[in-house]
């Protein structure tokens, strides 16, 4: 018998027999609209056309699926999912396996075109090669790679742009710290501490609940980022008493919904204190980063753990971060610090 349509409870099904289908088929279309069960009917017997007439040259489910659909099947983070939303228009209804390097790693500057080469890389080419090395893995469609942008290239767009990129960042200090304290509220002024004494990404910071507290213990339950797993982390005796007397807002640690709602705050801090604006991770993490290693000269390997940097390099290659470097140079190598060091010696 051909295949029909007929109605089971709330859904419509599909049953019966026809070339380029094996066996018989009785299953649900998983939809009560009939106008949608009869496109799905038609979809169905197209392609079993396909197979009867091509048998194993027949396009199969991973040569058919689109990009869009690839999305739907990546457990993508939210940040992704919202720069993946920007790609969809321009992909969506491409075949993955037709998707080739060079227009995706074109893409950024269509979507992005006063953005930095790094945006493009961050916002489009790593979550557009996410979503096709998944679907790889779980589909069989092609892999991809796609080519890292030079530097020629992120001059040029630097260039048309009117802004460098990879500015050298200004780290955090205790300086800056308490005349930031001075001016915040409560909560931005506790935050801005807590991020320069323990290194933690402003994500992890504002998502923290009071049951992430174990302040008797002197440590905190910090959330998970960019690869590190969720970890207890040891925190000073000044944070404990700030954290102590800092009561929960909007049940967060403190009391921020995202780190989006820090920043005209912190801005404005920074005005009112007349000091220099320091973004937050710049004022935390990098802070840490700088603090342990250049200025109180702890040994990086210690630093990097304490931090969680993946390895010690990526603490010294971004965050660790030089100052007054020439001069302390040009120092090392005046005659009188020489005669200095060579008395030292001798005695």
């Amino acid at each position: 018998m051909p295949l029909s349509l007929y109605r089971k409870g709330t859904k419509w099904w599909v049953r019966g027999r026809c070339d380029g289908i094996d066996s018989y088929l009785d299953r649900s279309l998983k939809t009560s609209d009939e106008t949608v069960a009869r496109a799905k009917l038609a979809e169905i017997e197209r392609k079993a056309r396909q197979r009867a007439v091509l048998g194993d040259d027949a396009p199969t489910a991973a040569d058919e699926l689109s990009f869009s659909a690839a999305c739907v099947a990546y457990p993508s983070k939210p940040a992704d999912a919202g720069y993946l939303l920007k790609v969809i228009p321009h992909l969506g209804e491409k075949r993955v396996k037709d998707i080739k390097p060079k227009e995706v790693r074109e893409l950024g500057k269509v979507i992005y075109p006063h953005a930095s080469s790094d945006t493009w890389r961050r916002q489009v080419v790593t979550p557009v090669s996410a979503v096709i090395n998944h679907a790889h893995h779980e589909h069989g469609t092609p892999p991809i790679r796609v080519k890292a942008y030079t530097s020629d290239e992120r001059a040029e767009q630097d260039e048309i742009r009117g802004k460098k990129s990879r500015q050298r960042k200004t780290p955090g200090s205790w300086e800056w710290i308490d005349k930031f304290r001075e001016h915040a509220n409560p909560y931005a002024g506790a935050l801005a501490l807590f991020m320069f004494t323990t290194g933690s990404r402003i994500t992890q910071a504002v998502e923290m609940v009071p049951d992430d507290l174990d302040l008797m213990s002197r440590r905190v339950f910090l959330p998970s980022a960019k690869g590190h797993e969720a970890q207890w982390v040891n925190i000073t005796t000044e944070v404990v008493v700030t954290l102590a007397n800092l009561p929960p807002r909007n049940g967060r640690v403190f009391g921020y919904a995202s780190r989006h709602s820090v920043y005209k705050h912190w801005q404005t801090v920074c005005k009112e204190a007349g000091i220099k604006y320091i973004a937050p991770h710049a004022a935390g993490r990098h802070g840490f980063g700088t603090e342990t290693v250049v200025r109180q000269g702890i040994n990086v390997v210690d630093a990097a753990e304490a931090g969680r940097w993946s390895s010690p390099r990526v603490l010294l290659d971004s965050y660790a971060h030089s100052e007054d470097g020439s001069r302390k140079v040009l120092d090392a190598f005046s005659r009188d610090n020489a005669t200095k060091s060579a008395k030292a010696k001798q005695q």
